[in-house]
C-alpha cells in the first residue's frame, strides 16, 4: 500500500507532546520490533500536528497494524488518552496525506481485515461486557464516522458467503427484532457483570462531537428496510442449516413474522441516531 518505506533518520515533526526523542525512536523502529504502545504519541500528532509527509507513510501502516489486531482481540484503537479514529478524524488525515490509490487501497484493507473478524465470529458466544460481537459491532460503528465507503464493507458483509459472516448478520439483525431482555442470543444485563443485548449504535473510539459520515448515513437508510431484514434472515438460515447455529437462527427468523412493525420503526430509527453525536436512551436492547 506504501511502497515498503524505510524507516526515517531525519525527523522535523514536533511531537505534540513534545516527545521529540521518542518520535525519533519510533521512527527508527522496524516494523517487526515495534511496540503498538508507542503509537500513543503518533495518535496524537495525526489529530493537532503538522505532519511529516515520509515519516506518515512509514508509521501509518504499524497504526493499520494496530487497527487490525485490536479489532481481532475485541479492544478498542487506543493507547491511553489516544485514539486511532479520533486522530484520522481530527486531523483529516485521509484528504490530507493519502494518495487516491492509498486511500482506496486503505479503504479495501478495513474492508478486507472487517471481513476477516467477521468470519471468526461462531456459536453466538455471550459473556455479558465481555462479549465478542460487542468488539466488532462498536468497530463497524467507528469506522461509520471515518470510512467514506462504508458500502464497501456493507455489501461484502451481507453476502453472507461464509457461516461467520452470517452468524454475525443475525446478531446484528437481532438487535432490529427484540426489546431489552428480550433477546435469545445475549443474557441480561447486569449491575456486576454489564452485558445485555446488542447496541447498533455505539462505537470504540473517542469521536463525541461527530456522528456517522453523511454519505453512509443515507446508504445505510437506503439498504436497511424491513424486506432487506427478512431477505437477509432468510439467507443466514440458509447458509447456517447444516450448522450449529442454526436452531437459534431458526428462532429469530420466527419471531420475526411478529414483530415486523418493531423492525419497520427501528430501521428508519437508526440511521437517524447515528447521523447524531449524542445518542439517547431509546429503549432498544441496550
Amino acid at each position: 500500500m506504501f511502497d515498503y518505506p524505510k524507516p526515517c533518520k531525519d525527523v522535523w515533526e514536533q511531537q505534540f507532546d513534545y516527545n521529540d526523542d521518542a518520535l525519533m525512536r519510533i521512527a527508527q523502529t522496524p516494523w517487526e520490533q515495534f511496540d503498538f504502545s508507542d503509537l500513543w504519541y503518533y495518535h496524537h500528532d495525526l489529530a493537532y500536528v503538522e505532519l511529516q509527509p515520509d515519516l506518515f507513510v512509514y508509521l501509518f501502516p504499524v497504526c493499520l497494524m494496530d487497527w487490525h489486531q485490536t479489532l481481532l482481540r475485541n479492544e478498542s484503537c487506543s493507547h491511553g488518552d489516544s485514539e486511532f479514529h479520533y486522530g484520522v478524524h481530527r486531523g483529516q488525515v485521509f484528504d490530507k496525506m493519502l494518495t487516491s490509490r492509498q486511500l482506496a487501497d486503505t479503504l479495501e484493507f478495513f474492508k478486507d481485515s472487517f471481513l476477516l473478524r467477521l468470519d471468526q465470529e461462531r456459536g453466538f458466544v455471550y459473556r455479558a461486557s465481555s462479549t465478542p460481537a460487542y468488539g466488532w459491532m462498536s468497530r463497524f460503528n467507528s469506522l461509520g464516522l471515518v470510512m467514506p465507503r462504508i458500502d464497501l464493507l456493507w455489501n461484502a458483509w451481507w453476502s453472507l458467503e461464509t457461516p461467520g459472516r452470517a452468524v454475525a448478520a443475525v446478531q446484528y439483525l437481532s438487535g432490529l427484532v427484540y426489546f431489552e431482555g428480550e433477546n435469545p442470543l445475549f443474557g441480561l444485563w447486569t449491575r456486576e457483570e454489564g452485558g445485555g443485548g446488542p447496541s447498533l449504535f455505539d462505537n470504540d473510539c473517542c469521536i463525541f462531537d461527530a456522528g456517522w459520515l453523511e454519505a453512509n448515513v443515507q446508504f445505510l437508510a437506503d439498504v436497511l428496510t424491513e424486506e432487506f431484514v427478512s431477505e437477509k434472515l432468510n439467507l443466514a438460515v440458509k447458509v447456517l442449516s447444516d450448522q450449529p447455529e442454526f436452531p437459534q437462527v431458526e428462532k429469530v427468523r420466527r419471531d420475526l413474522t411478529e414483530r415486523r412493525e418493531i423492525v419497520e420503526s427501528r430501521v428508519k430509527e437508526l440511521p437517524s441516531l447515528l447521523r447524531c453525536p449524542a445518542k439517547p436512551n431509546t429503549g432498544w436492547s441496550l
